[in-house]
């Protein structure tokens, strides 16, 4: 795992183990986890599962959005159509870009169907669309395509 994968892990479980645990938005079946991080142009993105949310993470090699103010969005495009991502500066991370994929993780059965979906959702990010659209925000995360 590229160090900056680790680290993001690494941050959100601390702020599970010291904020979150034991309130009602979380889902105690489900841990920390970085799923299918991989290199995307200068980047790393993959999927990071805590037990209150799911989001599409893009970590920089280098601080490319230092100068970002937090909650700035940048729209990326991705083989399946752009999508809009919210910067966050963190101490201990740096500035990365984030996209909300579940809002609310409560319904997700355990870990195995986290990094299914997870993995489901890479899988449609990286393809392109059928058709004439990009892939909706909903098509990506329930895997449908467009005709």
């Amino acid at each position: 795992m590229p160090v900056a994968t680790a680290r993001l892990v690494e941050q959100f479980e601390t702020t599970y183990v010291e904020h979150m645990q034991g309130l009602p938005v979380v889902n105690a079946a489900l841990k920390v986890e970085a799923v299918g991080f991989q290199a995307f142009d200068d980047y790393q993105l993959g999927v990071l599962i805590t037990p209150w949310f799911m989001n599409l993470v893009l970590l920089p090699g280098a601080d490319d959005w230092a100068g970002s103010a937090q909650g700035d969005t940048s729209s990326i495009s991705f083989p399946s159509g752009p999508i809009e991502f919210v910067c966050s500066h963190d101490p201990e991370l740096g500035t990365y870009l984030s996209a909300v994929l579940f809002r609310n993780v409560l319904d997700v059965e355990n870990q195995r169907t986290a990094r299914r979906l997870a993995n489901e959702i890479m899988n449609n990010l990286m393809q392109p669309p059928r058709g004439q659209r990009a892939i909706s925000r909903r098509d990506l995360l329930t895997g449908l395509r467009t005709s």
